[in-house]
């Protein structure tokens, strides 16, 4: 079934690259275009979308407003962030707003194919070449970072690596149903609402590395 990529991003040159990137038949995308974050969002109305590829310096709106505007509006979306603000600040400010990706414009072009193919495919977090080494270090502000068993850091690893409950089940020999629970009680532990909070409050507690 073919599967629709929306591509939010102001410089037709950056565009074009990442149209090509994914313009192989065999995947079975489709790209669109779009100049603007408010174009992009226009654009979201009516048009089965499954993954925004997004800038987030845009001429009218930043895209931290628009990833939380279309998530908002359409929690299903799927949205990965291209950049090349490689600050920690700008990468919090994202996961907090529900994006399902973070890659630096600086990674070669197979991070960014595997990045978005992989939240397109499993719907699970993704963070770039260098982009974990950004985040070390956030302040978990009030959060008291909790004890974690030995499994659930093995199985929180796995999550932060893209695996889904299935593929984690199958590495470690026990039910997807059994990393289900795991997967929730870190959610609990770590006071997370989604797996994104998750992840960046694991890797800046070290817990990942």
């Amino acid at each position: 079934m073919l599967k629709q990529i929306l591509i939010v991003e102001d410089h037709p040159i950056v565009s074009d690259s990442l149209e090509r990137i994914f313009s192989d038949p065999a995947l079975n995308l489709k790209c669109i275009g779009a100049a603007t974050g408010n174009k992009g969002l226009a654009f979201l109305n009516g048009n089965p979308i499954d993954l925004v590829i997004l800038d987030i310096n845009l001429p009218d709106i930043s895209g931290i407003e628009f990833c939380k505007s279309a998530k908002t509006r359409f929690p299903g979306i799927k949205i990965v962030a291209v950049t090349t603000l490689a600050q920690r600040h700008v990468v919090e400010q994202m996961l907090d707003a529900g994006a399902d990706g973070f890659i630096l414009k600086t990674s070669d072009t197979d991070d960014i194919k595997h990045g978005v193919l992989q939240v397109l495919g499993n719907g699970e977090l993704y963070l770039g070449k260098g982009v974990k080494d950004l985040i070390r270090g956030i302040s978990s502000g009030n959060i008291e970072l909790p004890m974690i068993t030995r499994r659930e850091s093995e199985i929180l690893k796995l999550i932060a690596d893209g695996l889904t409950n299935q593929e984690i089940g199958e590495k470690l020999f026990i039910s997807p149903l059994t990393v289900d629970t795991h997967r929730k009680n870190l959610l609990l532990k770590f006071n997370a609402r989604n797996t994104a909070i998750l992840i960046k409050t694991a890797v800046s507690g070290g817990y990942i590395s």
